[in-house]
């Protein structure tokens, strides 16, 4: 029907003259586009934990590969998000990045840690056994009254070619005497049988995704050094002062 009506139109302008054969034209090939924009679904973007691998693609955009460290004892290399710096050393990670020197928060830090027992590395396939293998950890420490205190249980997340797992957690930090709770938001990954997770933290109802998104791409960049061109390990680590040091796990 729709196709012998257009026949019909295009006949009656051909008798009319040639300019109205254009404008008929102009019109059929405008309404065509229109009906096809309406017609295409945008794909939703992932939040702080969905895996998503349209944003896993483009993750490691986020992070600045001229910043390429390597640490735990050279195991593994780690950039900073493009336009941070690198914050004071600690025992307790193996490095810390900041916004800028004026501004500490939200701040990203990499702890390492050997894997779970019996995964030493991750793919699709093994995903499910990390990801309940981090939920049986955590379970003996934030849980009260047989409830769970975690702010978000762990879930599978694709960080960059990773297939690793985030949650997030409440904390507490002493600073100057003064006990303040903070959020945290964790996502994790192997490689080479070691497990690396990332943290971002921040003071309670601060931490916002572009906190969340930072700290994703790091995870999303960790890779083993390439080759001899490795960049230098990290600064010898030193004690630092509160808060990062004193986090205390509710």
């Amino acid at each position: 029907m729709q196709s012998a009506t257009v026949g019909t139109m295009v006949r009656f302008a051909a008798v009319r003259s040639p300019s109205c054969i254009c404008l008929l034209l102009v019109m059929l090939l405008t309404a065509a586009g229109c009906s096809k924009t309406a017609g295409k679904k945008s794909t939703p973007a992932a939040d702080g934990g969905d895996v998503d691998a349209a944003v896993a693609d483009g993750e490691t955009e986020g992070v600045d590969f001229d910043t390429a460290l390597a640490v735990d004892g050279e195991r593994v290399e780690v950039c900073s998000p493009v336009g941070w710096t690198r914050g004071p050393q600690s025992k307790s990670y193996l490095v810390k990045y900041i916004p800028s020197r004026k501004k500490t928060y939200p701040s990203i830090v990499v702890m390492a840690a050997d894997a779970p027992e019996g995964i030493a590395e991750v793919d699709a396939g093994s995903q499910k056994d990390f990801v309940a293998a981090i939920a049986t950890s955590l379970a003996g420490t934030f849980s009260k009254n047989g409830k769970s205190t975690l702010l978000k249980k762990p879930a599978a997340a694709r960080l960059g070619p990773h297939f690793g797992a985030t949650w997030a957690a409440p904390a507490t930090i002493n600073v100057d005497g003064v006990r303040e709770t903070i959020d945290r938001s964790s996502y994790a990954v192997i490689i080479d049988g070691r497990m690396y997770t990332v943290e971002v933290r921040a003071p309670k109802g601060k931490l916002d995704s572009e906190g969340r998104a930072a700290a994703r791409a790091v995870a999303a960049a960790l890779a083993p050094p390439a080759g001899e061109e490795a960049a230098p390990a990290a600064e010898p680590a030193t004690e630092e002062a509160a808060p990062a040091t004193t986090a205390e796990q509710q």
